[in-house]
């Protein structure tokens, strides 16, 4: 191996910043020979690259890691989201200046480096020539928040990213539990959690400044007019179980809506049983689910042979048979579809009942059936008091089950309503999200909601299907608040986290559990008009929520299935 690194090359900025960059050059190099370039800019620090540097250039590429600004070995203060988009751009056209590039980068890379090649895509720099954005986070969809809910753990990862260096050890620290356990249990403003921390941060108190998907949020995605503008070749890649597949799925939808043919023809997407990091490592075995070895994609041989397509004159990749590649689980083959709209093609209905029973146990819960019942008996009804700290005992909570997937704890959590099906009849083929549609009265202005299904086999096992969450005064959309009224009854629609696939199979039941939000992992509601962030434990109100379902308010699960 003849590999030649350059260390800690600066790329000098418009504003005068430099950057930090690696730079890994072929075998083959030598002054007068020009390459495409590989880029991956990353807040995490340029030595997470060294194996990849050293792949990708031993296979005819430059390949070039840099440090964000404020991060590793670059000047200047790091704001996450803030300057990638100018400064990646700005990295790419130095790049193609460059007298060993050909005019050529592709850009690659997973999580907060996947949003930043939409973020330098946005710029619209002359030398970019692809992207493959993994599991690209979606700010204001799934980080900070979701569904405009805020996590403690947004603390923990400005904690990881803060300053210079990579802050690993920390990050992994049981630290961050005690500390969301504390904020949980003293009931104190979520907007103080930087302070129970000891780290005081600008950056969270101007994200949880913007509760709904405002301005402040949107400009991170693409305007209908900056869509028709995209035409590079574009491999998107996500996964069933990506917590940051909202904000994957959002650009990718996004560009399918409003940008022009060709470039619509030139965008792959592939959707794997993967995890956030799986989509990066693909593994046989998550959470108890195992699947075949066809899941265990060749992650660096798929980009090599994308970028040898799109930046070389290499053959389209093998895997890639069509435009759309996803994953079934249950039968654990990759089905193929030239367009997204096309995983599904029928729905079936499951309809909430519950006439002899309240249905908050699992041995004597309601139903789901495929009609509503013309007039069934008195809603049922959960009770949140946020002061109770329920949520820190609940057996979801407290469990340690390597299994996660397919642990049943939930069934025993305190103030849940569940709900099963008759045995199916047939396998159920089921691709896209499974959405809930609600009746439900509250007694308070606000409060938070929390919906999963569940498949429950033969041999009563649990398979994890689909969870969604939903805080009330944003039922009628992200952008405004909505506060319902008291005591009437009010529609809510919970279209589902995460896209999947998975045969149900014919005997198995479907498990739905709802419930409202009452775990540390989660910003606590106290269930009054003021913005959650900023909500104090003197004004905490006990919510009653009755959750209807007859043929007037016909409350039910929607499942999208092929046929």
């Amino acid at each position: 191996m003849n590999i030649k690194i350059k260390f800690y090359q600066k790329i000098k900025l418009s504003d005068g910043t430099k950057l930090s960059s690696n730079i890994y050059l072929p075998e083959d190099y030598t002054n007068q020979k020009k390459y495409p370039t590989i880029l991956v800019i990353t807040p995490y620090v340029s030595d997470e690259n060294h194996e990849r540097g050293l792949f990708f250039s031993r296979n005819g590429y430059v390949f070039i890691t840099v440090d964000c600004r404020g991060r590793g070995n670059s000047e200047g203060k790091f704001i996450p989201f803030q300057d990638d988009a100018k400064d990646g751009a700005e990295v790419v056209n130095w790049i193609g200046e460059q007298p060993w590039s050909n005019g050529k980068v592709g850009m690659m890379g997973g999580s907060y480096r996947g949003m930043n090649q939409w973020f330098v895509l946005k710029e619209f720099p002359k030398y970019l020539k692809t992207i493959i954005p993994t599991a690209s986070v979606g700010p204001g969809l799934d980080f900070p928040k979701y569904n405009n809910i805020f996590y403690p753990y947004v603390m923990r990862w400005l904690m990881l990213t803060s300053e210079k260096t990579i802050n690993q050890k920390l990050f992994g620290a049981d630290f961050w539990t005690q500390k969301q356990e504390e904020l949980y249990k003293k009931n104190a403003k979520f907007n103080s959690y930087d302070d129970i921390v000891g780290y005081p941060k600008e950056v969270f108190q101007n994200w949880i400044s913007h509760p709904s998907h405002d301005e402040f949020w949107q400009q991170y995605y693409f305007k209908p007019e900056e869509s028709k503008q995209i035409n590079i070749p574009i491999l998107s890649i996500t996964g069933h179980f990506d917590s940051d597949q909202p904000g994957a799925m959002k650009y990718y939808t996004d560009h399918m809506k409003d940008g022009n043919n060709q470039a619509r023809l030139n965008h792959y997407l592939i959707v794997g049983p993967w995890s956030h990091g799986g989509t990066r490592r693909p593994a046989k075995e998550l959470g108890g689910f195992q699947f075949k070895e066809n899941a265990v994609l060749n992650m660096n041989a798929l980009h090599l042979n994308w970028f040898d397509w799109t930046l070389k004159k290499g053959k389209k990749p093998e895997f890639l048979k069509d435009r759309v590649a996803y994953y079934t689980m249950g039968t654990n083959v990759w089905n193929y579809t030239s367009d997204f709209k096309n995983i599904a093609n029928a729905k079936k209905e499951f309809y909430l009942s519950s006439t002899n029973t309240d249905a908050k146990s699992i041995f004597n819960s309601g139903k789901l059936i495929e009609s509503p019942e013309d007039s069934d008996k008195n809603p049922d009804e959960i009770v949140y008091n946020p002061l109770a700290n329920n949520g820190i005992d609940n057996p979801s909570y407290t469990s340690d089950n390597k299994d996660f997937y397919k642990d049943q704890s939930y069934v025993n959590d305190k103030e849940v309503l569940i709900y099963h099906s008759a045995p199916l009849k047939e396998d159920l083929n089921i691709n896209g999200k499974i959405a809930f549609e609600a009746y439900i009265e509250l007694d308070v202005d606000d409060t938070d909601f929390e919906v999963s299904v569940y498949e429950i086999t033969k041999d009563n096992e649990s398979i994890f299907l689909q969870t969604d969450q939903l805080r009330a005064r944003y039922r009628n959309g992200l952008k405004k608040v909505d506060f319902p009224k008291r005591n009437t009854i009010n529609k809510y629609l919970f279209e589902g986290e995460n896209m999947f696939s998975r045969v149900v199979k014919k005997g198995s039941r479907l498990r739905l559990i709802f419930s409202t939000i009452d775990n540390p992992n989660v910003q606590k509601n106290f269930n009054y008009k003021e913005d959650p962030a900023s909500q104090i434990a003197q004004k905490a109100k006990t919510a009653i929520i009755k959750l209807f379902h007859n043929k007037k308010y016909p409350s039910k699960i929607i499942v999208p299935i092929k046929k």
